[in-house]
């Protein structure tokens, strides 16, 4: 596509906001990165951001000489989330403003930029995020088992890897918009590759290359569901190596543990019924309470960043016992990181006991 002598895009774009959308159009924004040889579409626009809601009328989608181009909108919220890490960064990170309608808005939009560099620098955040995306490759992996379709499989398997490949990429302190195969995406930090490519993506789990280009040569869907398997079993272990050090508020006080309380009290008849049906000998009534009471410890140990609590390694319908004693034990522990960090669990010995203490 020729344009000499003739108004580029970009300026066309420009002239239109200026002309007919002035008070609408917040941003216009060009994203380094998402070029293809030729294309051009590096080169010009990317997406807008509305101050109204007639700006979305901007909104087009057109083909010239062949090549697509796509004018559209992200909201002032969206662009939010991006800088939360929860759409896709490189339209924040690698975004160059083209057009602002004030300094005011500019300086919003740095604004968010710098949000999304923070958040990427805070090793409490990414490593939330990282399990996040562990969860869903997680939860997509437990669908993919009973795809027989293999085409539809491995459009999960590449949903998967992209999800590890996020988490991986986050724990790194910084990010990626595809899924990473190989040590070459890795490595390769020319700006104009950054869609497909994640520089910065040092440190990472065992094997990780190597189990990631076995899956663009799987055969079928049984040997994607292995590697994948070993991917996330790799990928877990190494978020879990990076948990950090809890939070702590400004008072020095550590973050939410009233709530590991109020968690505590609500659960408490679980612990009280698993142990029950145990001495009564009711197996199915015993598991069904501690796969319940398992599910809980699973999220309270990532919420409060607390050692992995196992209960139902202790199951066996034919020796309740052990169940019983490792409930205690770790009701025990539960007890005793709340007395820790000062926090005092909210009983009494007797109904009279509460009534003293909450009359009228």
């Amino acid at each position: 596509m020729n344009h000499n002598n003739t108004k580029t895009l970009t300026e066309w774009v420009i002239d239109k906001i200026k002309s007919e959308y002035k008070d609408d159009i917040a941003i216009l924004a060009a994203v380094k990165g998402h070029a293809i040889d030729g294309d051009e579409h590096g080169e010009v626009f990317d997406y807008f951001v509305p101050a109204t809601e007639r700006g979305y009328e901007l909104s087009q989608t057109f083909m010239i000489d062949g090549i697509g181009h796509d004018l559209y909108p992200r909201s002032w919220e969206r662009m939010e989330k991006t800088a939360d890490l929860d759409e896709m960064t490189i339209t924040l990170a690698n975004a160059e403003i083209l057009y602002a309608k004030s300094d005011a808005e500019r300086e919003r939009f740095e604004a968010l930029r710098k949000k999304l560099e923070v958040n990427l620098h805070d090793s409490v955040y990414v490593y939330r995020k990282a399990l996040v995306c562990l969860e869903a490759a997680m939860e997509l992996y437990r669908v993919l088992l009973f795809e027989e379709k293999n085409h539809i499989a491995r459009t999960q398997g590449g949903c998967i890897h992209m999800y590890l490949s996020q988490a991986v990429a986050y724990l790194n302190h910084t990010f990626t918009d595809s899924p990473i195969y190989s040590e070459r995406q890795a490595y390769d930090s020319d700006e104009k590759s950054r869609m497909y490519h994640c520089p910065g993506f040092t440190a990472v789990p065992e094997k990780f290359f190597e189990n990631a280009g076995r899956l663009l040569r799987a055969k079928d869907g049984k040997e994607q569901a292995e590697i994948l398997h070993a991917l996330i079993c790799a990928t877990r272990k190494f978020i879990l190596e990076r948990k950090p050090e809890p939070v702590k508020e400004e008072d020095g006080s550590e973050v939410c543990y009233q709530e590991l309380a109020d968690w505590y009290q609500e659960l408490s008849l679980t612990w009280r019924r698993i142990r029950y049906f145990c001495r009564e000998n009711m197996p199915e009534e015993a598991y069904v309470d501690a796969c319940n009471l398992q599910s809980e410890l699973l999220v309270i140990a990532r919420e409060f960043q607390i050692e992995e609590m196992n209960l139902l390694d202790s199951y066996s319908a034919d020796c309740l016992e052990r169940l019983a004693a490792r409930s205690i034990k770790l009701e025990e522990n539960v007890r005793r990181i709340l007395e820790e960090h000062g926090i005092a669990v909210n009983e009494y010995a007797s109904m009279e006991e509460f009534l003293a203490d909450n009359h009228e």
